[in-house]
């Protein structure tokens, strides 16, 4: 058998699910009595000494002038590679990085691991914009030509995916963001592409930081 400590928020259905535990034999076992209420710090005894299932998914950014060597021996532990990076111009029109990545693509799938295309507020000039951001958010044909430039990419290149990393948005561009973000799933969900949203982490709505406000 194996002891699990219950943690805030926990209940018995839930323990007995991450176990794959019977939960009227958890009950029994622990002597939990109706309404079956858990103390936070309670020692639970799991039967048949059953683990938790879990899944798990790990991802690694990289740039194209990355050593093949290093690139291949980390592989084997990535489920998904976000090739750093391409941009856009304020017309809408994707910028490919200045070196070649289709060998990353190729060495990715190899490894089955998914090749992401990671994009970035990178301008013609090479750093990062909000204005570039907000640019694409608020003016449509931009928009529309930028989702179209990605999913020729991916077809033409084999990406799995698009990873959206976009840094210092706008406050007044949160909503329309999201929104983007929300158009960009659905164009690319429907072409059967992967779609992820890298995100500052942020704990609370009055944080400081520019990447947080």
């Amino acid at each position: 058998m194996e002891i699990y400590v219950v943690r805030p928020g926990d209940t018995v259905d839930q323990i007995a699910a991450a176990y794959g535990a019977d939960v009227g034999d958890l009950v029994f076992i622990n002597q939990i009595a109706y309404p079956y209420r858990l103390a936070v710090g309670q020692a639970i005894l799991i039967p048949d000494g059953r683990s938790p299932e879990r899944t798990l998914l790990t991802n690694g950014y990289a740039y194209p002038f990355i050593e093949p060597a290093l690139l291949r021996e980390t592989l084997p532990y990535l489920s998904r590679l976000s090739i750093f990076s391409y941009g856009f111009t304020s017309e809408g029109q994707l910028l490919a990085p200045e070196l070649p990545d289709e060998w990353m693509i190729t060495a990715a799938w190899d490894a089955e691991t998914a090749p992401m295309l990671t994009l970035t507020p990178l301008g013609p000039d090479g750093r990062f914009s909000n204005q570039l951001i907000h640019q694409i958010l608020t003016v449509p044909a931009a928009q529309d030509r930028l989702i179209a430039d990605l999913l020729w990419t991916l077809e033409q290149k084999g990406f799995a995916g698009v990873d959206v990393d976009f840094e210092y948005v706008l406050p007044e561009d949160r909503d329309r963001f999201s929104a983007f973000v929300e158009r960009l799933k659905g164009r690319l969900a429907a072409s059967g592409y992967l779609l992820t949203v890298a995100l500052a982490p942020k704990t609370s709505a009055d944080q400081k930081g520019l990447l947080y406000e």
